[in-house]
């Protein structure tokens, strides 16, 4: 986390349209600490079963912006894209760099301001969940949903 925020600070200074959300996590002995809590944010799962939930059927991405945010010409939906893309750059440049594993649709949050937030960054570097030291085949992670939101390829 002091890498992401390190970026962070990096991307403020030089005015880039990147964001980041470097979360406070407080150690409160060897093994265990406090971390801080991603507000008003669902995860990429919940989100998938949220939505099955309602409307009976898979949803994407896509169609939860759809409904949380309005038609993808509105305002509302353009702020919202603009936010998921800055964050969705960001955080593929922090996953290439620091070689971050792991990233499955329970460590993505999404806030309700369209942000993606990565969380969980227990494997990193070369280190793999299961599979000791190893580079992720791809760089970062882009779904089709995730095209679909940004307007396509």
């Amino acid at each position: 986390m002091q890498s992401i925020s390190m970026m962070d600070q990096i991307f403020r200074r030089k005015k880039l349209n990147l964001w980041l959300f470097p979360y406070e996590i407080i150690s409160t002995g060897f093994d265990c600490g406090l971390i801080e809590f991603v507000k008003d944010g669902l995860s990429l799962d919940m989100i998938g079963r949220v939505m099955k939930e309602r409307y009976s059927k898979n949803c994407d991405l896509y169609d939860y912006f759809r409904i949380n945010y309005g038609k993808p010409n509105s305002d509302p939906y353009r702020k919202a894209q603009n936010n998921f893309a800055d964050s969705l750059a960001a955080y593929s440049l922090a996953s290439y760099i620091l070689q971050i594993k792991d990233r499955h649709n329970a460590n993505l949050i999404v806030t309700k301001e369209g942000h993606m937030v990565h969380i969980d960054f227990g494997f990193f570097l070369t280190d793999a969940p299961g599979k000791g030291l190893k580079f992720e085949s791809a760089p970062f992670k882009l779904t089709e949903g995730y095209m679909r939101v940004l307007g396509g390829p």
